[in-house]
């Protein structure tokens, strides 16, 4: 049972670290090209 809730709350960590890597780098690099995305979306 305490293997389970290890792996459960590692899988957990794993996913919220490349969750808060996308928003980083979205951060960092959408701005850069919001001029070319507005334009697509039109």
């Amino acid at each position: 049972m305490q293997d389970v809730a290890r792996q459960t709350i590692r899988d957990y960590i794993e996913r919220a670290s490349r969750a808060d890597l996308l928003d980083r780098v979205l951060d960092d690099e959408l701005p850069r090209y919001a001029e070319a995305l507005e334009r697509l979306g039109q």
